[in-house]
């Protein structure tokens, strides 16, 4: 070869490793960009599914049945809190996704906890450049739907394969094929051969049944990998979670250079052959099992460093959270049944009207349609719950006793279960009634025991608020049965919301007032949706009939 063609040759290796180099700098920078223009944005992709990033709530609670301290799917459901989540999620791994939903479920009665999370979340608002420096090395992680991370957690050793002890025997045997070689070529050549044989059969077969679990094992590798590089970063070692990372990083750094490939294409060159060779000794499936081994012997060690690197990823994205809202606080907590709050507002109203005071009794929120009075009591509720999961309320201030929040709102007719409405309602109801007693609650209900006809429904709701009254709870229901704040009068308080009517329509101003509500507007709505005089002539009549008579 000239040296014309050798020194053409060095320069296009020469300008592709450049190339290779510049693109590199230019990711980097371009992901250096998106982290800092993000940070303290809404999240701009809420259209994902959630089936994966449910996996690890989904396996802890099939580990903690019974814990009665998570918020149930009724509330769940009540309050949207999958809305909730991608509002506040901007995670950077599978990992911090998975822990962040598991925690908004989970209420903490444990203000040491709480305090530390504060820590970690003021940590990274209070230092940029630390805080990008996490940001990056996250982001090599990144995500991955149905990572099988949290089956690694919680059912590893059913993944082991049995009798790992034929695998090192067959991995053996070439090499005594290859030492009879020195007694009888022909015997060495036939035992190699056979090895190869049984050994590529066994591969295979194998292989069908652990392909599954090799992207696991793969991410495994690759949050692993990451613990390692955030162990590196200075001034973040004095978080609870990097202490965490620390500990159990030197545990599972021996794993990483056992992680399998398990190539499925096999060609006739120096790589194929160096596959063979893999085959041959059953290297892939012997690692698979050691791997799997490292983590069943270390479970416990390995759930908890999931658990910190997810709190590392839930505590950049609160921060972010925090920058993100209009307004925002830490909560306070106190000893007494009273919620005080300053400039509230829920968390997913773009541009949200506040609301500043507070419910220090049981209380009855009553008001016209659309006047407020239903997103007011999610946004107390959604406001208790994420004060005792991320520390982080939508207000200026929000001060409040620790307690279960429970709700009964959004509820509709059980078609597949044989339910009718007033059954779902009075379900939801007796499961806030069950709960009373074992742990101090919150209960927000909206529109109680609506499916049932007027003179029974005043009846058992009164009774029903009267009961949670003597317990050790804040109860708080919005209802349109003004005759509800007469009856109970003596023991639940009253505020309102009201609404301007005039010939232009109906306006809201959405403020909480104190007292009952003395205005109606349903029909006066149905005149502004042009419905025909008649009908609303009809209404009008009846309702001044009632008003008199009290009845029809």
């Amino acid at each position: 070869m000239g040296y014309m063609a050798i020194m053409t040759i060095l320069i296009i290796i020469a300008g592709i490793a450049v190339m290779i180099v510049i693109t590199a700098i230019n990711s980097n920078k371009n992901l250096i960009s998106l982290l800092i223009s993000s940070f303290g944005e809404p999240p701009s992709d809420l259209d994902y599914e959630l089936v994966s990033i449910k996996m690890y709530s989904h396996y802890k609670k099939a580990k903690t049945p019974d814990d009665e301290l998570q918020i149930d799917d009724t509330t769940w459901n009540d309050l949207d809190m999958d809305k909730i989540f991608k509002r506040i999620n901007v995670c950077l791994t599978s990992v911090g996704e998975e822990y962040l939903y598991n925690c908004l479920q989970e209420i903490q009665f444990n203000p040491k906890q709480l305090a530390e999370r504060e820590r970690a979340i003021n940590f990274f608002t209070e230092h940029p450049t630390e805080r990008l420096i996490v940001q990056k090395r996250l982001s090599k992680v990144g995500k991955k739907n149905y990572n099988g991370l949290p089956s690694l957690i919680f059912n590893t050793d059913i993944k082991l394969l049995k009798y790992p002890i034929l695998y090192t025997i067959l991995y053996l045997l070439p090499l005594l094929g290859a030492c009879i070689a020195f007694i009888n070529i022909t015997a060495s050549i036939v035992c190699i051969f056979m090895s190869f044989v049984i050994n590529t059969i066994v591969y295979y077969r194998t292989k069908m049944k652990i392909d599954v679990e090799i992207p696991a094992i793969s991410y495994f590798a690759s949050i692993v990998h990451c613990g390692g590089r955030l162990c590196k970063i200075k001034n973040i070692g004095s978080l609870t979670a990097m202490t965490e990372i620390r500990k159990y990083y030197s545990i599972f750094k021996p794993l990483e250079s056992k992680i399998p490939t398990m190539g499925s294409q096999y060609q006739f060159d120096f790589t194929g052959l160096m596959e063979y060779g893999k085959i041959l000794a059953l290297s892939d499936i012997r690692k698979y099992n050691k791997v799997l081994k490292g983590i069943t012997r270390h479970s416990n060690e390995f759930h908890a460093f999931y658990k910190a690197i997810g709190e590392i990823d839930l505590a950049l994205s609160v921060s972010s959270f925090r920058k993100s809202l209009p307004g925002s606080c830490a909560p306070e907590f106190h000893d007494e049944n009273k919620i005080e709050f300053t400039e509230l507002f829920h968390p997913l109203i773009l541009t949200p009207v506040t609301n500043t005071g507070e419910i220090k009794n049981d209380s009855i929120i009553t008001g016209s349609n659309a006047s407020g009075k239903s997103t007011f009591i999610k946004a107390l509720a959604v406001n208790g719950i994420l004060a005792q999961t991320i520390f982080t309320c939508a207000a200026k201030k929000f001060k409040a006793k620790l307690s279960l929040i429970i709700t009964s709102m959004a509820l509709r007719d059980d078609v597949s279960g044989g339910d009718s409405y007033f059954i779902v309602e009075v379900k939801s109801l007796k499961r806030i009634l069950d709960l009373l007693g074992k742990y101090p609650c919150n209960c927000y209900i909206d529109e109680i025991l609506r499916g049932t006809n007027t003179i029974e429904r005043i009846g058992a709701s009164a009774a029903v608020l009267e009961y949670l009254h003597t317990r050790d709870c804040i109860c708080v229901a919005a209802t349109h049965d003004i005759e509800l704040t007469n009856i109970l009068a003596d023991k639940f308080d009253n505020y309102h919301f009201s609404e301007q009517v005039n010939d232009n329509g109906v306006t809201f101003d959405y403020k909480l007032k104190p007292g009952a509500a003395k205005t109606r507007n349903a029909i006066k709505l149905l005149q502004f949706m042009d419905f025909d005089t008649e009908i609303i002539d009809r209404a009008e009549k009846l309702t001044l009939q009632y008003d008199q008579n009290k009845a029809w």
